[in-house]
């Protein structure tokens, strides 16, 4: 039988060993701080998922028609009748579930197969599934195995769900872009999607690593940019637009474009649920709203569009570059869909990371 790593490389989605500058991956001091960034990452993105639910798919004016003073309250949701106001949609809920998958591995290997099985189970409830997950829900329930279910798309399906790898694996390259890419497979067949997942989940461990909860542009993209460095992207079309450019020569573009007006920037980027739109407006998004974790969540939702998903992977970057306390109390706590649970899984990742393996057998987690 062969391995996870053989069967990755078999369907040409497998990343190479690193050879690049650790740089593009630091590895974080452990401490109260970065414990709290790890809650800090699940719960933003959750916030910035339920933040904009209500705004998927609709048109930045129609945003601003709409919400005149930008969207800053969690909107009821016609179809949960109960339970806190801030509900979110399958980027949260397949970000629990990629979490999960990490934590109960603990130090063993990855199996690619139980992750395959609880996105099967999820799909059977899941909220707002995109084209290319039920397409692989469809492979799975008919019997395909993770290798063979997932589908030739470069949505942004596999980046919103990709935030735990960097949780799980901050400042080990290796591990981390493996993790990555095996996560990625079951639902999205394609380099580009694997890309996207390394992408953000490197932004992740930059964040987390970041000493003064600032960042500086050269190095994020410059880093996030090195982290696939190494995978041949192929250049895509992009939408509305003739040219062709890979996801790592459009990240290349957002410099260019920092201190440039919001709408500028979703109109070149456009901020919809290809990779090649999603990730730039998301660094762009981060970069320029680092100091203002609130205005960023909301800049993102008010552009409409893929709302929803952009805000949940911003979410995750400024969580995990500034911590929960970060964002206004009415978008935590009893406000906020599975919160705690959200909690639990990014402590437990963090134990798994940086508590050493024999004070965990022993208890002394410091709970």
């Amino acid at each position: 039988m062969k391995t996870t790593a053989a069967q990755l490389t078999e369907i040409g989605l497998a990343p190479p060993a690193w050879s690049g500058s650790p740089s593009a991956f630091p590895v974080p001091g452990p401490s109260d701080v970065l414990r709290d960034r790890y809650r800090g990452c699940l719960v933003a993105g959750a916030i910035g998922d339920a933040l904009g639910r209500p705004a998927e798919g609709r048109s930045a004016v129609q945003m601003w028609r709409r919400y005149e003073g930008g969207l800053r309250e969690f909107q009821p949701w016609r179809g949960y009748r109960s339970g806190p106001v801030g509900t979110f949609t399958d980027d949260t809920q397949l970000t629990l579930v990629n979490a999960r998958w990490l934590a109960e591995a603990g130090s063993g290997e990855l199996d690619p197969d139980l992750l395959a099985d609880a996105i099967e189970v999820w799909g059977r409830t899941g909220r707002g599934i995109g084209r290319a997950t039920y397409e692989a829900l469809a492979n799975l329930s008919g019997g395909r195995r993770w290798w063979a279910s997932g589908a030739a798309s470069a949505g942004n399906g596999a980046a919103m769900r990709a935030a735990p790898y960097a949780l799980r694996f901050a400042g080990r390259p290796d591990e981390l872009r493996f993790a990555a890419a095996l996560g990625t497979v079951p639902t999205h067949a394609d380099l580009t999607a694997v890309a996207s997942a390394i992408v953000q989940a490197s932004a992740v461990n930059q964040c987390l690593a970041s000493r003064s909860g600032s960042l500086d542009p050269d190095q994020l993209l410059g880093s996030v940019v090195a982290s696939v460095d190494d995978l041949d992207l192929p250049r895509l079309a992009h939408r509305g637009n003739g040219s062709r450019r890979s996801l790592a020569e459009r990240i290349g573009e957002v410099k260019a474009l920092l201190g440039a007006p919001v709408e500028r920037v979703l109109g070149h980027f456009y901020n919809g649920a290809f990779v090649l739109e999603t990730m730039p407006v998301v660094l762009w998004l981060l970069l320029t709203y680092a100091d203002d974790p609130e205005e960023g969540l909301v800049a993102a939702v008010m552009g409409g569009r893929d709302a929803d998903t952009i805000a949940a992977i911003l979410g995750n970057l400024l969580g995990a570059l500034h911590g929960v306390a970060a964002f206004p109390a009415r978008w935590r706590g009893e406000n906020l869909e599975a919160h705690d649970e959200l909690l639990a899984w990014a402590d437990r990742l963090y134990r798994l990371r940086w508590v050493p393996e024999n004070d965990l057998e022993e208890g002394r987690d410091h709970e």
